[in-house]
């Protein structure tokens, strides 16, 4: 569904790069259709180039990412991460005939580390640090050795600095295993990979444009660089929902208040398209940014009738939106004097618990109120 923070592998995408491996524009077209969300026809074109192109380095892992995406766009989180845990199994083998067969070539190697590692996925949306960490590990070992040996690979700076920024986030005990790995554990080193990924990147630069937004809006609080890199995603893919929503909060953080106006109509148009699962998900989303646009309008009882109904709706995975949810219903509970609520609210944000910047904002209004 949506690719938000620490994903822990590659979607790589080959959508704009030079055709070098038989198979490459097949396997290019199923990207486009994955990415416009072309589920059934990214799926049916993937498959296609499997049984035709058996040896191409990436086609396996792609779609084993088209049809994890697929199944979260109809189906519960659980039967999601089951087909992508089965799909993994599936391919492993696979991937160790070909870096086998192909000793020379670091892709090979590349797209077997980000097999590895995407099991890590799973561990990750249950909050099970450790278990993470190992499973990504595993993928990330192979990475970090292509990237030491092929510097030139720029697409393995993506999943090397997402590792070091999940445990740049950590406590002292994760972030000592990562240096034990021969890793930095900083978010500043994360950041500065990703980025490489993103700017320089052949393959990658979609996921890791996607990243970067996702971590300068709810990790960072540095809108201004969001903005930048989910524009670009909304230039080339207009009808990718999830992009829309990264740029729309870029708009509304930087006080492009026309611009955001003109992207929740664009939202609302796209929204009947969505799968019933799809709205699940992604309909809280537009309206804790409708309601963000209100509070930064002042507009503060339409904040609290928008953001109720993404609390009350929320069903993702990942609960960086619901804690961000939580922070701006405080703060409009602040803003219109009621202090009780404004406390409850920032209590069920810190209690989720994770690695958003909601979580130092609501400790801070908890304790003195939010009246600027």
């Amino acid at each position: 569904m949506h690719r938000i923070i620490l994903i822990v592998a590659i979607f790589v995408s080959l959508l704009y790069s030079t055709d070098y491996y038989a198979g490459d524009s097949l396997v290019r077209s199923g990207v486009q259709a994955f990415y416009n969300y072309e589920f059934d026809e990214a799926v049916d074109i993937l498959t296609d180039a499997r049984k035709k192109f058996p040896d191409h380095p990436g086609v396996h892992l792609i779609w084993v990412a088209a049809r994890w995406v697929r199944s979260q766009a109809y189906d519960t989180v659980v039967e999601a991460n089951l087909i992508l845990e089965t799909d993994l199994a599936l391919i492993q083998p696979i991937y160790k005939n070909l870096v086998k067969s192909n000793p020379y070539d670091p892709n090979y190697l590349l797209y077997q580390g980000s097999a590895l590692g995407l099991s890590a996925r799973v561990t990750l949306g249950q909050k099970k640090w450790f278990r993470t960490l190992y499973r990504a590990y595993k993928g990330f070992s192979i990475i970090d050795d292509v990237a030491e040996k092929y510097p030139e690979v720029i697409d393995a700076r993506l999943p090397i600095g997402i590792i070091e920024y999940y445990a740049g986030m950590s406590n002292v005990l994760l972030k000592w295993s990562i240096q034990l790995y021969g890793l930095n554990s900083s978010r500043e080193s994360g950041l500065e990979e990703i980025t490489k990924a993103a700017d320089q990147g052949d393959w990658a630069w979609i996921e890791a444009k996607g990243i970067l937004s996702f971590l300068y809006l709810w990790v960072e609080n540095e809108p201004i660089h969001a903005f930048k890199y989910s524009r670009d995603l909304v230039d080339q893919f207009p009808k990718n929902y999830y992009f829309n929503l990264l740029l729309l909060e870029s708009t509304i953080r930087t006080e492009k208040y026309d611009e955001s106006s003109r992207i929740i109509g664009r939202l609302n148009s796209l929204s009947p398209t969505l799968t019933e699962r799809q709205k699940e998900w992604y309909i809280p989303y537009l309206n804790y940014e409708k309601a963000l646009l209100s509070f930064h309008l002042e507009q503060y009882d339409n904040v609290l009738l928008s953001v109720n109904k993404t609390i009350s709706s929320y069903s993702a995975e990942l609960d960086i939106i619901l804690g961000n949810a939580y922070l701006l219903q405080g703060k409009a509970y602040d803003k219109l004097d009621q202090r009780l609520k404004a406390k409850s609210s920032y209590e069920a944000c810190i209690n989720l618990n994770n690695f958003s910047s909601s979580m130092n904002e609501a400790k801070q209004y908890y304790e003195t109120p939010f009246y600027q």
